[in-house]
């Protein structure tokens, strides 16, 4: 009998099927994550970059990541629709 989820880990051949088992779970849920939330890199200039900084600070909504997300919110609620 195989190892599966849910069953308790015994003999050293459920164990390594369990560490394959966690491996593959973990990759899939990794695959999972970046579908939903794509990843940009962005370099920016000095100038952009100290733009940023200014506008980061403590607690929650001061991370790059968020100032980034007001940023082009704010962006996309100033552009006018193609006719």
């Amino acid at each position: 009998m195989t190892w599966a989820p849910g069953l308790p880990v015994v003999t050293d051949t459920d164990r390594a099927q369990w560490q394959q088992w966690r491996k593959d779970r973990k990759r899939e849920q990794q695959r999972q994550r970046r579908a939903r939330c794509p990843r940009v890199d962005y370099y920016p200039s000095p100038e952009a970059a100290q733009a940023l900084n200014d506008l980061r600070g403590p607690g929650v909504g001061g991370d790059a990541s968020s100032v980034l997300n007001r940023i082009v919110s704010e962006w996309e609620s100033l552009r006018v629709p193609p006719e």
